[in-house]
């Protein structure tokens, strides 16, 4: 997770922990990157009540509160949030993954940089303020007159304007394939 809900709410209270997943997908989408920090990696996974990840081995390096991305399991791929470590495992949070042994899945953790986390709260603070008013160049209150301009590709990016997701480039990598 890029941002707590918590935090986000300081920023825009109506902000949900679906618009948060939203942000966290367009990061990676836009980047091609998955911010995985492969020094934290785990093999071998034990899934027994549909929240809880045996690992089988101290899950070091790893905290309530971080994200983790399930690998090659076949079903469960994806991202989730510890919401607590046990002695051999881990406990996740609102995760309905399916129960199994799956000796080839792999965990990772994803570790977003403090710029990502800056640049999404400056995303969700331009959607408070400015996501009502998308496509006005100018406007004048006193004889109301509003003028709109043309959006197109090379000014907006999945609703933003582009300039406000350039914190991105350096975090982009090449799509092969």
């Amino acid at each position: 997770m890029i941002i707590s809900l918590a935090d986000a709410q300081l920023i825009d209270l109506y902000v949900t922990q679906s618009d948060l997943d939203a942000y966290e997908q367009k990061v990676r989408q836009l980047t091609n990157n998955n911010f995985q920090n492969i020094h934290v990696r785990y093999t071998g996974l034990l899934i027994t009540d549909g929240h809880t990840l045996q690992l089988g081995v101290d899950p070091e390096g790893l905290r309530a509160g971080d994200t983790i991305q399930v690998s090659q399991s076949r079903f469960n791929d994806g991202l989730y949030t510890i919401a607590a470590v046990n002695d051999d495992g881990l406990a996740l949070e609102g995760a309905e993954l399916f129960n199994g042994n799956f000796a080839k899945a792999f965990i990772t953790k994803v570790e977003y940089p403090a710029d990502i986390r800056q640049g999404v709260e400056g995303l969700i603070r331009w959607n408070k303020e400015m996501g009502s008013k998308n496509g006005i160049k100018s406007e004048t209150i006193a004889r109301m007159s509003m003028t709109y301009y043309d959006v197109n590709a090379s000014d907006n990016v999945d609703g933003f304007p582009a300039a406000k997701l350039s914190f991105l480039k350096k975090y982009e990598k090449m799509r092969w394939g």
